[in-house]
């Protein structure tokens, strides 16, 4: 006997068919990027030539002021005047060669792609941040953390230090969280999972600063430690606006701390006292 077209028994499960997925498993889009590691490689090699490039040209620049000609390049590379604008630029630069990246691997728009979604309610986020720095601060007592680093040759002048807080706290974490927590640790998720895209990121984030701390193993531990928080507010809450926040308020507790025990940026010799 066949069943007239449209009949209300056409609605029920046939028995051979196939259980359909809930949808709450489907994969996040964070976690299944349309760019891949070599994207992010690319990116990266042109971040460096970027920040070649531009370095070298701000050198050659910076000999024809008279208060800097007197200089070497290893004096230059030490004042925040010379290099943090030739960097920022370097930044600007490869963040439109992202752009590029995401406009040919994908049809959505670059924030979107990239999950920059501001939250609802921002103070959690910087809490976290300051609760973050503070607790570092506070275990980094307990570690062998060397009394002279290689940064800390950039806080020399009041003027210095202004230009270093700006960068640090608004510019750095935006364009780190963008390359680290924005493109790199989806593209690691999708091939490794969690857990080792946590790790493998928060170590590649920690040898990124290497070059400013000394090589000493502590200090990597501390930023290793903060990938590590920063990847996780990037995984769980699905948003690198919010690792940012994190990011920009853990490094505003750290030049708040010197903005106090130097007495507004005007005796930076207490840091080294």
């Amino acid at each position: 006997m066949s069943l007239p077209p449209n009949s209300p028994l056409d609605s029920l499960p046939q028995p051979d068919a196939a259980p359909s997925l809930p949808a709450t498993i489907a994969p996040a889009p964070g976690e299944n990027p349309a760019w891949g590691l070599l994207d992010v490689l690319l990116i990266a090699v042109f971040g460096v030539i970027a920040m070649f490039f531009l370095t070298a040209i701000g050198f050659v620049v910076m000999h024809f002021i008279p208060g800097l000609r007197h200089m070497d390049v290893s004096q230059l590379s030490q004042e925040p005047l010379v290099v943090l604008p030739p960097q920022t630029l370097a930044y600007v630069a490869t963040l439109f060669f992202m752009m590029l990246v995401v406009r040919r691997e994908s049809f959505e728009p670059f924030w979107d792609a990239v999950h920059w979604r501001w939250p609802a309610n921002v103070w959690p986020f910087i809490l976290g941040g300051l609760l973050l720095s503070l607790s570092i601060q506070l275990g980094s007592a307990y570690l062998p953390i060397p009394k002279s680093l290689p940064i800390d040759q950039f806080f020399k002048t009041t003027r210095a230090a202004w230009l270093l807080a700006v960068f640090g706290i608004f510019i750095a974490p935006f364009f780190e969280e963008l390359f680290f927590r924005g493109f790199f640790y989806p593209a690691l998720y999708r091939r490794m999972g969690l857990f080792a895209a946590v790790v493998v990121n928060s170590l590649v984030f920690a040898l990124f600063h290497e070059g400013q701390l000394a090589h000493a193993w502590a200090p990597l531990l501390v930023l290793f430690i903060v990938g590590c928080v920063l990847t996780l507010v990037r995984a769980k809450s699905g948003s690198v606006a919010c690792s940012f926040v994190v990011h920009a308020a853990y490094n505003a507790f750290l030049f708040g701390s010197i903005f106090v025990v130097t007495g507004g940026f005007r005796h930076m010799e207490k840091l080294t006292a």
